[in-house]
């Protein structure tokens, strides 16, 4: 057998795979009017301090169906059909937004939804039924459209993607209030779909007249959510201030000032009193421990489970990764427990599966299973015909975090221990994305968050349909598998959908360990004094809700 050395990516990001680039532009609403309402903020926005955070790196587009990474102004400037909020026990309950109420034909396929009566875009324009259409029809004929995923369940789709009809005959508007969303086949998440960011309702007309300009100047990117972008400057930050229109209850927090900051500058302006929420996951994990880990802080940290996965992927259509005791080996060399307890902190769960402590459909019986074992490993690559272990390069995003430079420090000591002489590279995010894309990337570390709180959302990312495994770079060949996971969400019955689920699970990760899991972690955050309570987003992304955050 021939052994070819193999290339494990790293990334690890915010959002859904999530991470953020230079800004495709900017504007200054300041020197345009957008309406005499917005010019005249209140007397929050214009005389109180405003609410100071950081981010690392700017944004890329305001629009949200032109990315998946850059979800800030569409969680605070757009309003979503439903929302997802976390309750005291730490489980997710799906709420109303801007539908009103809706309804469910029996075989789980028809969607009937009243909107609210009282919703106006921040220019004044009424929120219709016609503007839901709009929104979807879009996402499926926009170039490079980051979204699509989004509108396929609904009939009619493919051809609006084909090119072979221009509207979606699943979406029928019966006046500006009512609508009706036929699916396909029965899809039990599309409700969760309905409340996250990527399924933000635009306006048509406000998107029609804007253009390109939409998503790239301010005054020209606007929707109904609480918040209005006053303001972009390209690699420095945003303003963000109140809508006056706004339909729901006035945050505290009218202004928000978000500045692109450098991990070590960011620590130091928390410390003077320049921001006032410091995300930890984006500083030196050396710093969280020593100084936001200490009496003094204790009290002022916020914390959240992410329901997200951190894992190593393993390509399946390169030597020897085509060999299943050779990827099983891997999942028994890597010392997990270690890494979560001396990088992290302790601050996580071990994860044995696919779907993430927190996740419906999690299955208890598919934990533990999973121990660290590089006696067995060695066996295992014996039997594979490695005895003498082959060649492995990991390559680590130049972007990527220090915890998980270090995690990825810590795998491949793991590796040598068994005999697979594994190195560092390092690797610019486009390369990565590039050969990830094309199938091509033979493994990487991972982190996969949640956008909606369903197993679909991240089975059915990873091994739902053949296009699916090769954009991830795991080139599952198993077509009967993948088949399954692709019904899987046209169950109707929860307590039957969630079985199969189980089994999927089961199947693919014990019996053909398509990746290593690792863990889930805890998102920690640290609040100045002005702040008197801020709730994270429910998955624990790092982009945040303004509005969870109120002031003193």
């Amino acid at each position: 057998m021939t052994k070819k050395r193999i290339l494990i990516f790293t990334m690890l990001t915010a959002l859904i795979f999530t991470g953020c680039g230079s800004a495709a532009g900017s504007g200054n609403p300041a020197d345009t009017a957008q309406s005499d309402d917005l010019t005249k903020t209140d007397a929050g926005a214009a005389d109180g301090e405003a609410l100071k955070i950081a981010i690392k790196t700017d944004i890329v587009t305001m629009d949200v169906q032109r990315t998946s990474n850059d979800y800030l102004v569409p969680m605070n400037v757009f309003d979503t059909l439903f929302q997802i909020i976390k309750k005291d026990d730490g489980s997710t309950e799906i709420v109303n937004s801007l539908a009103d109420k809706y309804e469910i034909s029996e075989d789980g396929k028809t969607y009937h939804f009243t909107l609210r009566d009282d919703v106006v875009f921040s220019d004044g324009t009424p929120l219709t039924a016609s503007d839901v259409k709009f929104t979807f029809e879009r996402m499926l004929t926009i170039p490079d459209g980051a979204q699509t995923d989004y509108a396929m369940p609904i009939e009619g789709a493919q051809d609006v993607l084909d090119g072979k009809a221009k509207e979606l005959s699943g979406i029928k508007v019966e006046d500006d209030h009512n609508l009706t969303i036929t699916l396909s086949a029965p899809f039990a998440g599309f409700i969760a779909t309905l409340a996250t960011p990527s399924t933000s309702i635009l306006s048509e007309k406000i998107v029609t007249e804007a253009g390109d300009d939409f998503g790239v100047i301010p005054e020209k990117t606007l929707g109904s959510g609480p918040y209005v972008v006053k303001e972009w400057t390209k690699g420095s930050g945003l303003l963000f201030e109140y809508n006056p229109k706004y339909w729901g209850e006035a945050p505290t927090a009218k202004r928000i000032e978000v500045t692109i900051m450098e991990p070590q500058v960011m620590n130091m302006a928390f410390q003077k009193g320049d921001l006032d929420i410091i995300d930890c996951m984006m500083i030196d994990s050396a710093i969280v421990d020593s100084t936001y880990k200490t009496d003094e802080y204790k009290d002022r940290i916020v914390s959240v489970d992410r329901l997200g996965l951190n894992f190593l992927m393993l390509n399946e259509n390169i030597e020897p990764l085509n060999d299943v005791n050779v990827r099983k080996a891997i999942q028994l060399a890597i010392d997990r427990e270690s890494i979560l307890a001396s990088i992290y902190e302790g601050d996580g769960h071990l994860e044995d599966g696919i779907y993430p402590t927190g996740c419906l459909g999690y299955s208890v019986k598919n934990q533990g299973w999973l121990d660290y074992n590089p006696e067995a490993a060695k066996n295992l690559l014996e039997d594979a015909g490695y005895s003498d272990g082959f060649d492995m390069e990991i390559c680590m995003d130049t972007s990527t975090p220090d915890a998980s430079q270090n995690t990825t420090q810590v795998i491949v000591q793991n590796l040598n221990d068994i005999g697979i002489r594994a190195t560092i590279r390092s690797v610019d995010h486009a390369s990565f994305l590039d050969l990830r894309n094309s199938g091509e990337a033979p493994a990487y570390l991972a982190l996969w968050i949640l956008d909606y709180n369903d197993p679909d959302n991240i089975i059915y990312t990873f091994f739902g349909s053949k296009d699916n495994t090769v954009i991830r770079s795991d080139n599952y060949p198993d077509e009967t598998v993948i088949d399954r996971v692709a019904s899987a969400k046209t169950i109707v019955d929860d307590t039957e959908r969630y079985a199969e689920y189980a089994a999927l699970e089961k199947k693919l990760v014990q019996e053909d360990a398509v990746w290593v899991p690792m863990f889930s972690l805890k998102h920690n955050y640290v609040v100045s004094e002005r702040v008197s309570r801020f709730t994270p987003h429910w998955a624990g992304w790092s982009d945040i809700y303004f509005s969870q955050v109120v002031l003193k």
